[in-house]
C-alpha cells in the first residue's frame, strides 16, 4: 500500500515517463514525392556548381553569368556586384587579368525547400602568387522553372605569412 506522501512523486514519475515515451515516437518516413524533390534539388545544385567551375576555368564569363538571376548579387574579396551584367563583367575581369585559374569547389552541405535552396562549401583558386582558399555560399531560387543563383558569397580564408 502506498502512503499519500509518495503520491506526488509517483505522479511526477508517471508524467515524465509518458513524455519520454511519447517523445521517442518514430519519425514519419519521407514520401516518394519528398524524396524526388530532394533528389531533384541535389541534382540541380550539383549541375550549377559543376557548370560554374567548368566554364570559369574555361574562361567563359558569359556562360557562368547565365547561371545567375537578372538581379543577383555576387560578393567577393574585393566587393559586391549587383545584376547579371555586372557579375559577367566582374568575372570577365578576373578571367582576363588571369587572376584566378584552376578553380575548384567542394560542397559541404546543400539543401532546398520549395523554390529556394543553398549550397555551401570550400573553394580553392590559384592566384599569381599563392593559392587562395575560402568558403562559399550560393543561394538559389527557382525562377520560371529554372534554378538561378540569386546571391553568391565567396570569403577567402586569411593568408598565413
Amino acid at each position: 500500500m502506498h502512503r499519500t506522501s509518495d503520491l506526488p512523486l509517483l505522479l511526477l514519475a508517471l508524467v515524465v515517463g509518458t513524455n519520454v515515451l511519447l517523445g521517442q515516437a518514430p519519425a514519419r518516413p519521407a514520401t516518394s514525392g519528398e524524396l524526388s524533390k530532394t533528389q531533384d534539388f541535389a541534382t540541380a545544385i550539383k549541375k550549377i556548381r559543376d557548370i560554374w567551375v567548368q566554364e570559369f576555368n574555361a574562361g567563359h564569363a558569359d556562360k557562368v553569368a547565365a547561371l545567375y538571376a537578372e538581379e543577383a548579387v555576387l560578393m567577393r574579396r574585393n566587393g559586391s556586384v549587383h545584376s547579371r551584367d555586372s557579375i559577367q563583367a566582374e568575372l570577365q575581369r578576373s578571367i582576363t587579368a588571369a587572376e584566378a585559374h584552376d578553380y575548384t569547389v567542394e560542397s559541404l552541405h546543400a539543401e532546398g525547400s520549395g523554390d529556394l535552396g543553398y549550397d555551401t562549401g570550400i573553394y580553392n583558386e590559384n592566384l599569381p602568387h599563392h593559392v587562395a582558399e575560402g568558403n562559399y555560399l550560393m543561394v538559389v531560387k527557382k525562377i520560371k522553372g529554372e534554378w538561378k543563383i540569386v546571391a553568391h558569397a565567396a570569403v577567402p580564408n586569411p593568408r598565413l605569412k
